[in-house]
C-alpha cells in the first residue's frame, strides 16, 4: 500500500451519526468505503445504499475483509473496545470516534492492544479539526491575543429531552456523565489543542431535571499545566449553544454560531473596544480527519488525535464526575489511575 491507494475501510456503526459524518467525509480522496457493519442489519444495508459499499454479515467477516486496511469505529460508547481490539489482532488499522471508551479501563486496554500490533490508533474528536478551531490555534500562535487570561466555553442542546429507557443514552453506565462524555469532552479536546493538557478540575452536576439516569447539568472549572484557568458548562435540554471565548491582555476571541469576533481596547481610549470578525478557514472537518488518519497510517507518525490525546480528554470526564460526587478538586492524572503512565 503506498499514498496513491486510498485505503480501504470497514465501517462499524452506521446510525445516524456515521451517515453525517460520512457525507462530508467521503469526499476524501485517500479513504475507501469498503464494506460495513451494525448489529441491526437493516441500518447497515442502508448505509451501504447511500455510500455504495458492501455489508459484511458480521463484526468479524468485516474485519478479516481482504479489502480493509482500517476500520472506523461509530458504535456506540461502550462498543469501542471489543472492535478496535479484533482490528489489532488482525493488524488492521483502528479510527474510533471520541469518546475513545466509556471506561478508562477500556481506552487503556485500546492503547496498548494498537501499540503491540504496531498498527494506528485515532480518536475522532472533530471539533479541532473543524475551521473555527483551527482559526483559533492560528490566533493563539500569532501572538495576536497576548498574554492569555482565561477562557470559557459552553457546549449544550435539549436532547436530553428526547431520551428513552430505550435508548443508551438514558443509563448512567453506558453513557456516564450524560453530556459531560456526549458534549463537554468536545470543549475538552479543543482546549487542550489550544491550551495544552488539563492539571485539575473542579465540576459540579445536577442531575435531577430529567427523569434519565444520566447528569443533566454539568459546571467545570478547569487548570490546565500551564496554570490558564477555565471554565466548561454543558446541559442536556435547552437550546443548542456552542460558544468558546478566550481572554487575552492584548484581544480576545470570541467564536460562536461560526463566527470569531476579535476584540481589542482602543489605542486611544482603552475604555472602548473595537471589534473585527475574522475569517474562519474553510475546512470540511469530518474530511480533514480521514485524510489525516491515512497520513498516520501511510507514514507511520502518531496521528494529530491519537490514543493519548483520546485518554487525556476521558481522563478529565472522569475527574470531573469524581470532583461533582466527591465536592473536591481532583487532579487528571489521579483519575487516570495507572493509565496514567500512558501519557506523555
Amino acid at each position: 500500500m503506498g499514498t496513491g491507494t486510498p485505503l480501504g475501510l470497514g465501517i462499524v456503526g452506521t446510525g445516524g451519526w456515521a451517515r453525517s459524518f460520512w457525507s462530508d467525509a467521503q469526499t476524501c480522496p485517500e479513504i475507501e468505503l469498503v464494506t460495513c457493519w451494525n448489529r441491526t442489519p437493516e441500518r447497515a444495508e442502508k448505509f451501504a445504499e447511500q455510500f455504495d459499499c458492501e455489508v459484511s454479515p458480521t463484526l468479524e467477516a468485516l474485519v478479516e475483509h481482504p479489502r480493509v486496511e482500517a476500520i472506523a469505529n461509530f458504535a456506540a460508547n461502550n462498543f469501542h473496545r471489543l472492535p478496535a481490539e479484533l482490528a489489532a489482532a488482525a493488524k488492521k488499522h483502528v479510527f474510533t470516534d471520541k469518546p475513545i471508551a466509556n471506561t478508562i479501563e477500556d481506552a487503556a486496554a485500546m492503547i496498548r492492544c494498537c501499540e503491540e500490533a504496531a498498527v494506528t490508533l485515532m480518536v475522532g474528536h472533530s471539533s479541532r479539526y473543524a475551521g473555527t478551531a483551527r482559526t483559533l490555534k492560528s490566533l493563539l500562535d500569532s501572538g495576536r491575543l497576548g498574554r492569555l487570561a482565561m477562557a470559557e466555553g459552553n457546549i449544550s442542546h435539549s436532547g436530553g429531552t428526547r431520551l428513552t429507557a430505550e435508548r443508551w443514552r438514558w443509563h448512567r453506565e453506558e453513557a456516564p456523565g450524560g453530556p459531560l462524555m456526549q458534549l463537554s469532552i468536545h470543549m475538552f479536546d479543543t482546549m487542550h489543542c489550544l491550551f495544552g493538557p488539563t492539571r485539575r478540575v473542579t465540576a459540579l452536576s445536577n442531575s435531577s431535571l430529567l427523569p434519565s439516569e444520566i447528569e443533566d447539568v454539568i459546571l467545570t472549572l478547569l487548570e490546565f499545566e500551564s496554570g490558564l484557568l477555565a471554565y466548561v458548562g454543558t446541559n442536556y435540554l435547552s437550546a443548542s449553544a456552542s460558544f468558546l471565548r478566550i481572554y487575552g491582555r492584548d484581544a480576545s476571541a470570541y467564536s460562536e454560531e461560526g463566527k470569531i469576533v476579535v476584540a481589542a481596547p482602543n489605542r486611544d481610549e482603552p475604555w472602548i473596544t473595537d471589534r473585527e470578525e475574522v475569517s474562519i478557514q474553510n475546512i470540511n472537518a469530518p474530511a480533514a480527519e480521514m485524510r489525516e488518519f491515512a497520513r498516520a497510517v501511510w507514514t507511520g507518525r502518531a496521528p494529530e488525535t491519537g490514543g493519548t490525546e483520546g485518554l487525556l480528554a476521558l481522563g478529565v470526564v472522569w475527574a470531573c464526575l469524581m470532583s461533582a460526587q466527591q465536592g473536591r478538586p481532583v487532579e487528571v492524572r489521579e483519575a487516570l489511575g495507572e493509565a496514567a503512565s500512558l501519557l506523555p
